[in-house]
């Protein structure tokens, strides 16, 4: 469904609150936002990417707003009132809130964690007593990737799953020295969601709702998923093998503040008003500018070349043109945030599918639709999109083993089948009996612990997480497994009864001359 511009400058004309201008009127030098939505478009169909909603933002003013595609199976057309999930863009409203404390002289960005949550701590004692504040924001606490995914597919919902999930970190190990690696954990914005709630003396949710959202006339935003869905929230989607799929996943109030708000474009762009205006909006201000800046600080390297983060910022370089952004990964929706400094444009992207192959083994070509939006605000071209030539290989090779697999059972069955006819052709001896029997069951068993084990420690996520963010790579390589463990079991046991077997065609003994007759 199309949305011709005046119609929606109208809308916001009569919608935005004082201070938030309504979209500027086009000028000679202005940007093509009718290209931008083209080039959105595109991406879109060339993604099969079922609905999305764009918001841009110039200083104070929202200059721009479309809703693109369906919202759910019944046809529904995506608005920019729609609500998405927005994912780990949450992180940056729970390092505002934070920010937003700190003013208030209720909080001290270097004292210790256990200052204002005494009864914190992970499994080392002497380092939960080091662990600031500042460091649960820069990623650095020592707490790893893995310890933040653990409970990726949780469905707490209880008013006190956030306190449970904060206080299941007593028994994780830290990774690295405090304050010294960074690492890309859930676990230290749960913890910062749990000092809001504590510091506050309100829930998380109502401390968001009531110091955020409702000073931005934010009220297409939510921290429940219920009510977000009494108020039109997207249906979300899975790719599988390149083609989304409709998914409804569980919701995890235990971990909300590290990802779980949801929020719509035009909401989204009031909330990048304040955060390329210095905190302000009119005459609202959520955090003074020094705030504001010390939130998009450079704070520490990632190790990724040319990025550091912030408070719940990436910062980072695109196409030649600094920016400070941050992705909302769920596993059946997507989303962006891209700030430019230089000229203070802000520009969100909601999508209501995750192509989580494509983000882990692919190009990231979501992730780059608003860097090509980016591009063309600063009168560049967009960056080709990259190919998902990896993710099709990977592909590849996991058809290409379970093809292997059937091959070599039928190669199997047919040598048994010679072995139980012809005894000759039996293994001999111990040691190639033994290998006969135990060879391929061990094969088969490290098969199994590669991929139900090693692949998850390694990517730092559980399997259950792998599952539902990677469904079709996954299952193949679960189905892989489960051919491998099956048939290894009963090729041992066939090939055992086989080998203890005497039967089978016995030695032909060699007749007696007769005597010719006289």
């Amino acid at each position: 469904m199309r949305y011709p511009a005046v119609i929606v400058c109208i809308g916001l004309t009569l919608a935005l609150p004082a201070g938030i201008g309504a979209p500027a009127t086009a000028a000679d030098d202005a940007p093509d936002f009718a290209a931008i939505d083209r080039y959105v478009q595109g991406e879109m169909d060339e993604q099969r990417i079922p609905g999305l909603a764009l918001g841009i933002v110039q200083g104070g003013n929202i200059v721009h707003l479309r809703g693109f595609g369906d919202a759910d199976q019944s046809g529904r057309a995506v608005t920019p009132k729609t609500p998405f999930f927005i994912g780990s863009i949450t992180k940056s409203f729970t390092a505002l809130a934070v920010m937003q404390l700190s003013e208030a002289g209720k909080v001290d960005l270097d004292a210790p964690v256990q200052r204002y949550l005494p009864w914190w701590h992970v499994a080392d004692a002497a380092a939960s007593a080091d662990i600031t504040i500042r460091d649960l924001l820069y990623q650095v606490s020592g707490l790893s990737k893995g310890a933040g995914n653990k409970y990726a597919t949780s469905g707490g919902v209880g008013d006190d799953a956030l306190e449970e999930r904060v206080r299941s970190l007593a028994s994780v190990e830290l990774t690295a020295p405090t304050g010294k690696t960074w690492q890309y954990s859930n676990a230290n914005y749960w913890t910062l969601g749990m000092l809001v709630q504590e510091v506050s003396g309100q829930s998380y949710e109502t401390y968001i709702e009531q110091h955020i959202f409702r000073p931005l006339g934010m009220d297409r935003s939510f921290t429940s998923e219920a009510k977000a869905k009494e108020q039109g929230l997207v249906t979300g989607h899975r790719y599988w093998f390149g083609f989304p799929r409709a998914a409804d996943l569980p919701f995890d109030r235990g971990g909300l503040g590290a990802g779980g708000l949801s929020s719509s474009a035009e909401d989204m762009a009031r909330y990048l008003v304040a955060n390329v205006n210095d905190g302000r909006v009119g005459g609202t201000e959520l955090v003074s500018p020094a705030g504001m800046a010390e939130l998009q600080r450079k704070g520490v390297p990632t190790g990724l070349e040319g990025v550091s983060y912030a408070m719940g910022w990436d910062i980072a370089e695109s196409n030649g043109i600094a920016t400070i952004a941050h992705d909302g990964s769920s596993f059946n929706a997507h989303a962006n945030v891209v700030m430019v400094p230089d000229g203070r444009w802000g520009v969100v992207i909601l999508e209501n599918a995750e192509n989580s192959p494509d983000e882990f083994f692919g190009s990231r070509q979501m992730s780059a639709i608003p860097f090509g939006v980016t591009s063309m605000l600063k009168g560049k071209e967009a960056l080709p999109r990259g190919s998902s030539g990896t993710l099709w290989a990977v592909y590849g090779v996991i058809l290409a083993i379970l093809a292997l697999q059937v091959l070599g059972i039928r190669r199997t069955v047919t040598k048994f089948r010679r072995w139980r006819t012809d005894p000759q052709r039996r293994p001999q001896g111990r040691v190639r009996t033994g290998l006969a029997l135990g060879l391929p069951i061990v094969l088969s068993l490290a098969w199994a612990y590669i991929v139900l084990a090693a692949l998850p420690q390694k990517i730092q996520a559980p399997l259950s997480a792998l599952l539902m963010g990677l469904p079709d790579l996954m299952y193949l390589l679960v189905t892989s497994v489960l051919v491998a463990v099956g048939w290894g079991g009963a090729r041992t046991v066939w090939a055992a009864s086989i080998l203890r077997s005497t039967d089978g065609p016995r030695p032909t003994e060699p007749k007696t001359p007769q005597p010719v007759g006289v």
